[in-house]
């Protein structure tokens, strides 16, 4: 299990994977944009599947409406169905024990377990699960749709 501040770290001191992946459809665990944006399976319980991927990227806004502001914003997750859920986290929220593996530009990642598909380009991160919603996460911004 990893937070983005861990995934950073680890790019930081070379400890990631040293070459890109060009296809890494099975990977729990990912960077794109030179380490800009950190993706993966969520955390979830012990012996049940994944339900849903989490990304993390400073330009994801906090949750709208919620309590007291726990955690740290920056996070979003995402479903088989319904719309992206921003959050803020305060623990472990990455499934996966392994280090992050950096995937290129032209990569496609999928989560079927989750029925999710996230496309990296070189400009951006789009991630759509099967009711066609999801986001697009750039060096600069985020977008839900």
């Amino acid at each position: 299990m990893r937070r983005l501040g861990v995934l950073t770290v680890a790019l930081a001191c070379g400890l990631a994977a040293p070459a890109l992946a060009a296809s890494a459809s099975h990977v729990e665990l990912w960077t794109a944009l030179g380490g800009n944006v950190g993706c993966g399976a969520a955390i979830h319980e012990p012996g049940k599947p994944v339900t849903e991927i989490l990304c993390s990227n400073i330009h994801i806004p906090p949750p709208k409406n919620q309590g007291p502001a726990d955690g740290d914003p920056g996070f979003v997750f995402l479903a088989s169905s319904g719309r992206p859920v921003p959050a803020r986290t305060s623990q472990d929220t990455f499934a996966g024990t392994g280090n992050p593996v950096p995937l290129r530009a032209g990569t496609t990642w999928r989560l079927a377990a989750v029925n999710v598909t996230c496309t990296i380009s070189a400009q951006s991160v789009r991630c759509e699960n099967g009711a066609h919603h999801g986001f697009t996460i750039t060096k600069h911004s985020y977008a839900s749709f």
